[in-house]
């Protein structure tokens, strides 16, 4: 229901008789009551938002110029944390074995993720029976993935080297291999993701409209054309969206990690939140370095999260 201005609730003898001043007065207390009511609405939303992001956040920065704080004493170190991060090889190794893991895993599951949902939205039949089983990997614990997944990669019995004996191939290590393990935990984060990306896509596929197809079609452009022309162009949101999304919460791998290899082999598959876990809480005295490393991974994704904004951004 659309609220009348309060100037027009006014009888209309006393409208006329009312000066410019009460006028911009009556505009003055409407204005101010549609202001309070907005912030009030906003206000249960905003004190989450401090208490669980702003304030974690200012004394994050402040633990950093600290050491100690959970069981031992707080002891104020200045910027010795910061170099301490800047000084450690181990940290070097996590930042790159992420990166890596980023780059592997968001293109392969964007790909895959993109033929599953061109391949669902043709499906006529059993289309929603085949969204739901594509969904379950990624409802699944993730305690449970990694023991499913270690049926797959293991070196006796797992499906994976299984194919490849009958290939003629040699089975390998999948998680014991420095040059395997980061790429069996990408596969495991990939199986994961593809069903909510995969539907996320579709969702935006049902939505484009079928004109321009088939207009396209009239112009005698084949499949290829209209994916490239047509369909990428209309979902520039959905995978602005996407990219955005993918990189910030795969540069926060954890839990694969911890189950699966716990950063080994040769920590081949330490990540940034995994070392981060381990300096806080299994080494209590280091507090204030994982405090620092934590505001640099901070950092790190708002540094990406504004490239990708940049370049993906339709002007």
């Amino acid at each position: 229901m659309i609220q009348e201005h309060p100037s027009t609730q006014v009888p209309p003898s006393r409208a006329l008789a009312l000066s410019k001043e009460e006028h911009r007065r009556l505009q003055r207390r409407y204005r101010n009551r549609r202001t309070l009511t907005a912030f009030l609405f906003l206000l249960p939303g905003t004190i989450f938002f401090v208490a669980f992001l702003v304030i974690p956040i200012v004394l994050l920065f402040f633990y950093t110029f600290n050491n100690g704080g959970i069981i031992s004493e707080r002891e104020w170190v200045g910027l010795a944390n910061w170099r301490n991060v800047l000084r450690d090889d181990l940290v070097i190794t996590a930042i790159r074995n992420t990166i890596v893991y980023c780059l592997m895993a968001i293109p392969a599951v964007f790909v895959i993720s993109m033929v599953m949902a061109l391949v669902l939205q043709q499906a006529a039949r059993g289309g929603s029976v085949f969204r739901s089983l594509l969904y379950i990997p990624t409802l699944t614990p993730y305690v449970v993935a990694a023991l499913i997944w270690q049926f797959v990669v293991h070196r006796d019995f797992g499906i994976l080297n299984m194919i490849l004996i009958q290939f003629g191939q040699e089975p390998r290590n999948w998680i014991g291999s420095p040059e395997l393990a980061l790429r069996s935990i990408t596969m495991l984060e990939v199986w994961r993701g593809v069903g909510f990306w995969s539907l996320l896509f579709l969702a935006a596929l049902i939505g484009l409209p079928k004109e321009l197809y088939q207009a396209a079609a009239l112009d005698g452009a084949n499949a290829w054309q209209r994916f490239r022309h047509v369909t990428l162009p209309l979902m520039r949101p959905t995978i602005f969206f996407a990219v955005v999304m993918a990189t910030i919460w795969n540069l926060q791998l954890f839990d694969s990690v911890s189950i699966l290899t716990n950063g080994g082999p040769q920590n081949s598959t330490v990540t940034v939140v995994w070392y981060i876990q381990q300096t806080t809480f299994a080494y209590t005295d280091k507090v204030g370095f994982g405090a620092a490393l934590s505001f640099m991974l901070l950092l790190l994704i708002l540094f990406l999260a504004l490239i990708e904004i940049r370049l993906l951004r339709k002007r």
